[in-house]
């Protein structure tokens, strides 16, 4: 009897599938193609995955943590920072890129998902501590970079950069007021960094396809 209790035991506690939990995520991530995160069930993501609720939660506490994980597996690759070349291209580079990812199939779930989660206090901590501040350190750390090697002025806020660049077009993007598109960010991103720039550094950026004013 105690030799079949142990074996019983293994069998519960084997390895997870991580095929299994890719189907969870895949069908997660197709789910929120089609409807915000409040209205996909549990049993929904569990049936299209092939498994069972429980198996569910033996990788998630909760289905919001799991929907989270199914849209920032996606769009992570999309939106990493360069790690070569000049900081201030890197950067203007990264923002003409994210305008035409706003525009795809994938920025159009991100943006379901950050609507659906308005007014939840909970569900917007996870989000921020989860996806945008990581993201956001790695910019801003970009920042510094161009700080230290001269290109941007040495008494330049990262912080207020970073949120010039991309405040107006992430509410563009939320509004829909007008093109959140890649010529919206690239003129904004001439307008606005020349201003923090250092003047002996701005023929490395025009390299870039960076205009200097």
């Amino acid at each position: 009897m105690e030799k079949a209790s142990v074996t019983n035991r293994r069998a519960r506690g084997r390895p997870r599938s991580e095929q299994a939990r890719q189907d969870i995520l895949e069908s997660a991530y197709k789910l929120l193609k089609k409807k915000g995160i409040s209205a996909v069930a549990a049993q929904e993501i569990a049936t299209g995955a092939g498994v069972s609720t429980a198996t569910l939660y033996r990788w998630w506490e909760t289905k919001e943590a799991l929907m989270f994980d199914a849209c920032f597996e996606h769009v992570m690759p999309d939106l990493s920072v360069a790690e070569m070349g000049s900081p201030v291209a890197r950067l203007r580079e990264f923002l003409v890129r994210g305008a035409a990812w706003f525009r795809s199939e994938d920025g159009k779930v991100m943006a379901r998902l950050i609507t659906g989660i308005h007014g939840d206090k909970k569900l917007q901590q996870m989000y921020l501590e989860r996806f945008y501040l990581p993201r956001r350190q790695i910019q801003l750390e970009v920042i510094e970079e161009a700080i230290a090697c001269g290109e941007l002025k040495r008494d330049t806020d990262p912080e207020l950069l970073l949120d010039a660049l991309s405040g107006p077009l992430f509410f563009r993007w939320l509004q829909g007021h007008a093109p959140a598109d890649k010529k919206f960010a690239g003129a904004l991103a001439d307008k606005i960094i020349p201003a923090f720039m250092v003047k002996g550094s701005q023929s490395t950026v025009r390299s870039r396809n960076l205009r200097i004013e």
